[in-house]
Parts: C-alpha cells; structure tokens; sequence
C-alpha cells in the first residue's frame, strides 16, 4: 500500500468527488412492463385482502393483516422496480404508492359483494363484484355504513359515523405507510453503472474502523483526501461504536466505484442486539486506483485491529492470572 492515495489526473479541490445521484431514467419499455404486472396484481391483492378483513373472525387478526399487506404492496412494487432497473427514486416512489392505490381501490371495490356474501346473492355475486369498481358504487357503500354501520368491535353496536370514518383513516395510514418503507427499503439505494446497464455490487464491512463519527478527519475524506483515512483516531468506546467503510462497484468496469462510511452504534432493545445506522457518507464516486488502495487500506487495517484485539486479550489474561510469590523469578 502506498503512502499517499492516487489522486486522478488533473484532479483540484474544485473537482472534489461526489456523492452518487440516481440518473432519473427509466425507460418506456420498463413502465409498460410494471403497469402489465401491477394493475392485475393489485386487483388481486385487494380482493384477497378484502376478504379476509370480511372473513377473519377477530379484529386483531385484521390489524395484523393489514400490516402485512401494506408490506406485501410495497416489496413487490419496490422489487420490481429493482428488477426493471429505475434510475429515479422518484418513479419508485410513485409506482410503490400506485400500486398500493390499485390494491386499496379493489379492496373497496369488492368490499359489498363480499359482506353481502355469494350465498344470499347467488347469480348476481360476479356482477356486483365488477360493478364495484364504478366509483359511485364505493361511495355510497361508504355512505351506507357512515349512516348504519357494518360490524361492531366487540359487543357494541355497529361501527357507523366519524368512528367508521377515523377507522378507515388509520387503516389507509397502516397500509400505504408500511407500503412505502418496504417498498423503498426493497428498492434500495444501490448505485447503478450506466456504462454498464446494471447495478453496482455492494460490499459490506470492507473494513471496520474503531473509530468516531465525529472526527474532523472525515470531512476531509469527504473532500476527496483519502490521506485523511490514516490519521482517523482510535476511539475509546469503538466496542459500541464504529465506522464501517463499504464499496460500491461495478464488476465489469473501472467507471462505477463508490465508497461509504457508515457510523454503527450497537444497543440492546430488549434482550435483542440492535445496529443502528448513521451515514457519514454514502456511496463517495473514487477512482479505480483509489478503490484498490482503500481496499489495500482496509485489508491492513483489519490486521492492525486484530492484533490489537489479541493484546488486549493476552494483557486481560495476565492481569486474571494469579502471581505466585512463591514461584522463582526469570
């Protein structure tokens, strides 16, 4: 490993490296081919969900459907995003929430065909089914139970007015709220190489730096003086508290490296160790040169902290280990 990192040709201070934006493109073919899955999946899930709303026999066990099913709406959309490779956390956004539109609507729009069950409307159950979907059908259903109520939460009267109202809120929160965190977190934030038309493979703990979040060297690294890396000092508390430096990069050429530094703190939450993140940076555009050095950097560093580990240890040990007075000096 070198003394210095490589710096770029022609590089200054006013060409400092930047941090990674997605390219907002996504091509026509890609929204086509979302729209194709989507739309009848949605259909789909909302009947399913409405039905099991309808047919579940305690409430808490629709909460608990509901949850999941907000979840389901956004790791679907969000994967598929993934998939068809959005460059615009934008249009995942919208295709995330979308979706779960889609997914909602139809829960509504089968939602009477469903209570009023296929038993008592025989022939006419498919044909209401359809007809739900006619936006003045929902509303007046929803009018209808404004007014007399569809089912009671526990031995109480059926659930009609600003009650029904402030349920259904909570309910369109849970699910479109739930949606977009696992949507997004299934969408990722993966650099991605336009050279190459294909996500950035991530390494995590490239190195784990026993070092604080907060020292002044980090913005310097952040300004692209990867020098800076080896002057980070050892922090007292790094068994709860740590950097882990990840990469970024394309396997298939030199033109997509990026570097994060991400502070970790480590808590207990119930019995449950829990790692807590926090970006220093994320996803910092270096040079391939400077890529092979930082993991050069990285690979030393990792031995350095584990020699430090085994002296530790081998001092903890002596300091356990009993002298006998007895026994003849060396």
């Amino acid at each position: 490993m070198s003394e210095t990192f490589s710096d770029p040709p022609g590089s200054t201070i006013a060409s400092a490296p930047t941090l990674y934006r997605h390219s907002g493109k996504v091509s026509p073919v890609s929204l086509v081919v979302a729209a194709a899955v989507l739309i009848p999946l949605g259909i789909l899930f909302g009947a399913i969900y409405s039905a099991a709303v309808v047919y579940l026999p305690f409430i808490k066990l629709r909460g608990l459907v509901t949850f999941f099913v907000g979840g389901g709406f956004g790791v679907v959309a969000g994967t598929l995003c993934y998939k068809l490779k959005y460059r615009s956390r934008m249009m995942a956004f919208l295709t995330v929430i979308g979706f779960t539109a889609i997914g909602y609507y139809s829960s509504w729009a089968v939602h009477p065909a469903l209570v009023i069950g296929p038993g008592e409307l025989g022939g006419d159950f498919v044909p209401l089914l359809i007809q739900g979907f006619d936006p003045g059908v929902i509303i007046g259903w929803m009018k209808g139970i404004f007014t007399d109520g569809i089912w009671a939460m526990g031995a109480g009267a059926a659930l009609s007015g600003w009650g029904a109202v402030a349920i259904w809120v909570l309910e369109a929160a849970l699910i479109f709220g739930t949606a977009f965190v696992s949507g997004m977190a299934a969408y990722g934030n993966r650099p991605f190489c336009e050279h190459c038309h294909r996500w950035n493979d991530e390494t995590e703990e490239l190195a784990v730096l026993p070092v604080s979040t907060t020292d002044p060297a980090w913005m310097q690294i952040r300004n692209g003086n990867f020098d800076a890396l080896k002057k980070l000092q050892i922090a007292s508390d790094s068994d709860v508290a740590y950097v882990e430096l990840r990469l970024a990069d394309c396997p298939t050429c030199d033109e997509s490296d990026y570097l994060s530094a991400i502070g970790i703190t480590l808590t207990v939450d119930e019995g449950q160790l829990k790692k807590n993140e926090t970006d220093i940076f994320r996803h910092l555009s270096v040079t391939r040169a400077q890529r092979d050095e930082i993991v050069d950097f990285a690979a030393a560093m990792a031995e350095a902290v584990q020699l430090m580990k085994e002296e530790e240890e081998a001092l903890n040990e002596a300091a356990d280990d009993p002298i006998d007075p007895n026994e003849p000096a060396v």
